[in-house]
């Protein structure tokens, strides 16, 4: 099995491609976000979420009345 991306310049060929996949001919996958270096260093990777979530976190922190 091979996975190649393609870009489609017309409606028509998203349209044969679909009823391609109802034939079971091709199989249509999801896009990989590559990941960037530093990400690939961590020992424990987070998801986007729990990064959002620990940023908001540490913003938090340094939100004061003053």
């Amino acid at each position: 099995m091979k996975t190649v991306e393609i870009e489609i310049t017309d409606d028509k060929a998203l349209k044969l491609l679909m009823d391609m996949e109802e034939m079971h001919l091709i199989k249509f996958v999801q896009n990989r976000k590559p990941l960037s270096a530093l990400r690939k260093q961590i020992k424990s990777p987070m998801t986007e979420q729990e990064i959002d979530l620990q940023l908001n976190a540490l913003r938090n922190e340094w939100k004061r009345d003053i």
